[in-house]
């Protein structure tokens, strides 16, 4: 019993596995970011002098994984070895996605002249193809960039994207694409 029963969970485990958010990560090959131990924000030239809850949540969220990693938040006056900017962008995108066309079963009543009966023939549906649609949806990105603070220079840029439900990422999916991201933080 246990045997089916693991073999029946296999692939939803498969399934919620497909289901995670990729990330993707460009680094110049020649910086080795475990010799950036500090950091500083790079300002938004937004015209506005605050943060919003879901740019706050972010900051927060970043700063903490790159906390765990050794990194040490500074001013911007004392110099730090990073400065690091942020991007998220919700976008309205198309997902193409297909279902299969069938056509009617039919059933057709037949006299045997022979017999003097009536028969019924049943011919079963069959499968005449595909039906492809566009269906809207939201997505959301987070783009993070690490620049060198003495040479002005991009040196780490990493990205993730998912499906959101209304114009904003809550704080369950920022939560999942900074995880995702920062999983390839070192590579």
């Amino acid at each position: 019993m246990k045997k089916i029963t693991s073999i029946l969970l296999l692939p939803i485990l498969f399934l919620l596995a497909a289901c995670g958010i990729t990330s993707e990560v460009q680094k110049d090959p020649s910086i080795d970011l475990n010799n950036y131990k500090t950091y500083t924000w790079l300002e938004k030239d937004s015209g506005k002098s605050y943060k919003d809850f879901q740019e706050s949540y972010l900051i927060d969220r970043v700063s903490e994984e790159l906390n765990k990693r050794g990194w040490r938040k500074v001013n911007a006056s004392d110099n730090p070895d990073a400065l690091i900017d942020f991007d998220i962008m919700i976008e309205n995108e198309l997902k193409n996605e297909s279902e299969p066309v069938y056509s009617r079963p039919i059933v057709r009543y037949l006299y045997n002249p022979v017999t003097r009966r009536v028969t019924t023939v049943w011919y079963p549906s069959q499968y005449l193809g595909e039906r492809s649609y566009s269906v809207p949806y939201k997505s959301g990105t987070v783009t993070l960039n690490i620049v060198d603070n003495e040479s002005n220079k991009l040196v780490w840029q990493g990205w993730a994207e998912t499906e959101v439900s209304n114009s904003r990422l809550d704080n369950e999916s920022i939560d999942k694409i900074v995880k995702s991201i920062f999983k390839k933080f070192n590579r």
